[in-house]
């Protein structure tokens, strides 16, 4: 099903929540729809979950990865304002938790959960299970009203605080609230999602003026869209490209409903 005029009725009220695991995972899989929906005059609120600033020590996978980004001991200051930054584009409101993401976080014995790029995409380790429920809490605190629409990641990819995220939504149930979910995006290009038994997809139709505005939006995220994209002009391509293809020769986003 393609959806010309978005996933809410602008004739009626609602509020787009979506749910990102760090800064930069809603834009890059859904940012199209979000300037849409925007601009239809709904709100759009994203929450970036696992925007936390670390506790002291750093392990040493996270002081490879601030070397990288930039920004020393403010790394995660950055990313927040990276974001602000890039939802304001969209027109959206950007919302930070403040729970630390995989590369903070420590086991039981205090040993760092991370210890290079292969930890962050593989199960949800045993000690990390409460913030699936730390997660449910801050969803039920939220001003939920009849008629939102709350959009979590797929976890294409694997990505461990994506399963956290899929985790806790897969848990939640209030009257009245739908509940879809995202293709992650880079990870989408290599693992397609063809959905599941009783899975509903919905396009989502994208202009070029969506298209350049998302594009935009993840020029913003400066400490991380070079760790995806070769140059500028490549983010354009790309978020194209997989536009067409989801949107089966006109360019989309592709979002996925399971049974009520």
């Amino acid at each position: 099903m393609v959806n010309d005029a978005g996933l809410l009725n602008p004739d009626e009220k609602g509020t787009l929540w979506v749910l990102s695991p760090h800064p930069d995972d809603a834009v890059l899989s859904c940012g199209g729809t979000l300037y849409r929906t925007a601009q239809a005059g709904l709100p759009v609120r994203v929450i970036t979950v696992f925007a936390g600033d670390p506790r002291d020590p750093l392990p040493p996978f996270a002081q490879a990865l601030h070397t990288l980004w930039g920004g020393g001991e403010q790394a995660m200051a950055m990313r927040r304002a990276e974001d602000r930054e890039a939802l304001a584009l969209l027109g959206a409101q950007a919302i930070h938790w403040d729970l630390p993401d995989v590369i903070y976080r420590r086991d039981a014995q205090g040993q760092p959960l991370c210890q290079g790029r292969e930890d962050l995409f593989r199960p949800i380790h045993p000690d990390e299970a409460p913030w699936i429920e730390r997660i449910r809490e801050a969803l039920d605190a939220l001003p939920w009203e009849v008629g939102d629409l709350l959009l979590a990641p797929l976890a294409l990819g694997g990505h461990v605080d994506h399963r956290l995220v899929r985790a806790a939504v897969e848990g939640l149930s209030r009257e009245g609230i739908r509940l879809g979910f995202y293709e992650d995006f880079p990870y989408a290009e290599t693992e397609p999602f063809a959905g599941l038994p009783g899975w509903r997809p919905c396009r989502v139709a994208l202009g070029e003026e969506d298209l350049r505005m998302k594009a935009a939006a993840i020029r913003a995220y400066r400490s991380q869209w070079p760790i995806f994209f070769l140059n500028e002009e490549e983010i354009l391509e790309r978020i194209r490209a997989y536009a067409l293809r989801v949107g089966e020769g006109a360019p989309a986003e592709r979002f996925w409903f399971p049974p009520a």
